[in-house]
């Protein structure tokens, strides 16, 4: 497994600042929090942007509708990048059509799109292990439990569990990405979150 960040790689959108919308209240926006902290950076180049919607198409527009007003602020500049962080699996399978028109509004607005699928879990999973087939929520979840007995949704892992394991992680995705690919699966197809380890790596970049 990869022992050190990449933090040059040119397919990753590389800013000043970056604005993220996230599906959870808790989980999501503490684990970029803590990146953040670790890395001593002012709280105005990292930020969650709070709302209220939970499906997907109502967080991207909650992101274009931050993004604008940061505009119209002048707090925004042409190096910085707005990242949507959501999961897969529900949204797929209950709402398809909100789904697809969540992806195409984000690809209009050059949204950048972190998705994991089937949830967060699954991205904490490869922090510490293999898993390259498909998988239900709740058993990433269980197997998280395998290395984290005590998960919990509202409690930070980063710095004493998954902050070592991150390149690992890293390298996992990539490796889901690169399966996607050779067997012609959509990026945002079950299992993947290729999009996450992207904005994970673009936090990385605000610290160099």
């Amino acid at each position: 497994m990869a022992k050190s960040f990449k933090r040059n790689d040119p397919t990753i959108p590389v800013g000043k600042k970056i604005l993220i919308a996230c599906e959870g209240k808790y989980t999501e926006p503490r684990y970029f929090y803590a990146i953040r902290e670790d890395l001593r950076l002012n709280k105005e180049l990292i930020k969650v942007v709070p709302h209220d919607g939970t499906d997907p198409l109502s967080i991207v527009n909650a992101l274009v509708e931050a993004r604008q007003d940061a505009k119209s602020e002048r707090r925004w500049s042409s190096g910085d990048s707005a990242w949507a962080v959501m999961d897969g699996d529900e949204h797929i399978t209950n709402n398809p059509a909100n789904w697809y028109q969540a992806i195409q509004r984000a690809k209009s607005q050059k949204i950048n799109l972190a998705i994991t699928n089937p949830s967060i879990e699954f991205w904490y999973l490869i922090h510490f292990q293999d898993h390259f087939a498909n998988i239900q929520r709740d058993k990433a979840t269980e197997l998280l439990k395998q290395h984290i007995p005590a998960y919990d949704k509202s409690v930070c892992y980063y710095f004493n569990l998954l902050k070592p394991n991150t390149p690992n992680a890293i390298a996992r995705a990539n490796k889901l990405t690169n399966l996607s690919k050779g067997n012609n699966l959509s990026e945002y197809s079950n299992p993947c979150c290729s999009g996450i380890s992207r904005l994970v790596q673009s936090l990385f970049s605000l610290g160099n």
